[in-house]
């Protein structure tokens, strides 16, 4: 299991097995053994009803929410965004309430940037915030 589905896993869907919460994972594909059949067995990874997810070849959901944090042309993956429940979703997603990434040395800011045990927590914090 690679280390950002394992945070998903130990910051989210583990510790807060009762959240009203959808999570939407989105395989993109950004290397090229990012196929349809390795985002097939990846979806095996996620035993749990709230987690919908899709494969993304031509990279066209990256580049959606990379455009709604304000980086036009640019593509988005291994990027944790969360919405209120409210949120309005139109043409582009709403600006997230929070976000954090594994983009190091990217276009993404660093600021935002947590790997390995540091995103798991701050997946955990970010839950505890929004389902106190």
């Amino acid at each position: 299991m690679d280390q950002g589905t394992r945070a998903v896993h130990k910051g989210i869907l583990k510790p807060f097995p009762s959240a009203d919460l959808d999570v939407m994972v989105v395989w993109i594909s950004m290397m090229s053994g990012d196929t349809d059949e390795a985002a097939l067995k990846a979806t095996r990874k996620f035993h749990d009803e709230r987690v919908k997810q899709f494969f993304d070849p031509q990279r066209m959901a990256g580049q959606v929410f990379a455009e709604s944090l304000g980086h036009s042309g640019k593509v988005t993956w291994d990027m944790y965004l969360f919405y209120p429940p409210k949120a309005d979703w139109r043409a582009l997603p709403p600006p997230p309430e929070v976000f954090m990434h594994q983009l190091r040395g990217s276009w993404a800011d660093q600021n935002y940037l947590f790997e390995k045990d540091k995103l798991r927590v701050k997946l955990m914090e970010t839950m505890k915030m929004l389902f106190p």
